[in-house]
């Protein structure tokens, strides 16, 4: 979470010093459809503003004549805004006091987004190592996810029981940008831009705005990213979606990776459950190394790994005894269980035979978007 300075530290802090920017830059598209630019800050303060005399002009009516400025004091770069009238943002979030930012960042004049960079110090002899051109094309390509919003949700059907009643959807991201289209290649550039989180969120916005706007009947269950704090913030968050979309049951998919503290996770439950928003746990039985202690948190669903459930009915299949006991210890506890990635009728009539209440694979349906 970024932090904000009281009004005291602020005055302390902006000194208008004008050290070295050191290989800082900003990059993105200054207008809606240009291209992607790189602008190197030579030295700071840099203002950016509407205004031709600013250090960066931007052309764009939203953005004040001298919107905000990156300064640079106490060994960090800060962001002010200088009483602009449509604000400046931090990763999503307006600012009203000078606000730490670093490498990665996106700050936002107006209508105007652009991600804060930095070249790499590297050798003795004072020269600047920086693969810029490959950091360059992977902010362009996020830049036409995120900013552009070039991105689809594609709807996965969750059944239950013998008869395959149809019961809800997974929500799973498509983009067709070049080099993305892979979800897995996807939030791995984002990562490498500090950009998975927000990419995340994102990602559920739409899915639930899509399936609104839809008028498909069905649980949701939409997933997070393992580096997504589960805190308030993320409650409040699917709160906000429920308020401003609508009533739709939502259930959380969460992996072993993004649990910390065993009792903040109860609490985290809890709180979910208190919005009627259930709990899943993801990918169940893929090298967790915690898995007793998650299950005795009671998450509503347990998703067994296609990893354990595909083979099962095929002579080949070694561990269905052991699926079998994970999955009566589950049931015990109340858990609901849910196989995913089936595709052939043993493995179903397999997963029928051990007693799971929902399945999910190519066999019931891909992923498919609503339109």
């Amino acid at each position: 979470m970024m932090l904000s300075l009281n009004p005291t530290a602020e005055m302390s802090m902006i000194l208008e010093s004008t050290q070295p920017a050191t290989g800082w830059y900003l990059s993105g598209c200054l207008a809606a459809d240009a291209p992607v630019t790189t602008v190197p800050m030579a030295r700071l303060p840099f203002i950016i503003g509407r205004d031709f005399a600013c250090d960066l002009t931007l052309v764009s009516r939203s953005v004040s004549k001298r919107h905000a400025e990156i300064l640079h004091t106490m060994g960090a770069v800060f962001v002010s805004d200088l009483n602009s009238t449509n604000g400046t943002y931090v990763n999503g979030l307006r600012i009203s006091h000078p606000t730490p930012v670093g490498e990665y960042d996106l700050i936002r004049f107006a209508d105007i987004e652009l991600q804060l960079n930095r070249e790499t110090q590297a050798s003795n002899d004072g020269t600047v190592v920086s693969d810029v051109s490959d950091h360059f094309g992977k902010i362009s390509r996020m830049m036409e996810v995120i900013g552009k919003q070039r991105m689809k949700i594609y709807y996965q059907p969750i059944v239950a029981g013998a008869d395959a009643k149809p019961f809800g959807y997974e929500a799973l991201v498509r983009t067709d940008v070049p080099g993305l289209e892979s979800p897995l290649a996807l939030f791995a550039e984002a990562e490498e831009l500090g950009l998975e989180q927000r990419l995340s969120a994102m990602c559920r916005e739409l899915a639930m705005k899509t399936i609104q706007q839809a008028r498909i009947p069905g649980v949701l269950f939409l997933n997070t990213h393992p580096h997504e704090a589960l805190d308030d913030a993320m409650v409040a968050s699917l709160k906000q979606l429920l308020q401003e979309y609508g009533p739709r049951q939502i259930v959380l998919e969460v992996h072993e990776k993004a649990v910390g503290d065993i009792n903040l996770f109860r609490q985290f439950k809890v709180k979910l459950n208190a919005l009627g928003i259930g709990l899943a746990f993801d990918d169940f039985g893929v090298g967790q190394s915690r898995l007793l202690e998650i299950v005795s948190v009671r998450p509503d669903y347990i998703k067994f790994d296609r990893s354990l459930v595909k083979d099962l009915g095929q002579p080949t299949a070694m561990h269905a005894g052991l699926v079998a006991s994970l999955h009566h210890h589950a049931a015990e506890l109340g858990i609901a269980t849910l196989a995913e990635g089936l595709e052939s009728p043993e493995a179903i009539a397999a997963c029928r035979e051990i007693g799971f209440g929902f399945h999910q694979g190519f066999a019931f349906g891909k992923p498919e978007p609503l339109d």
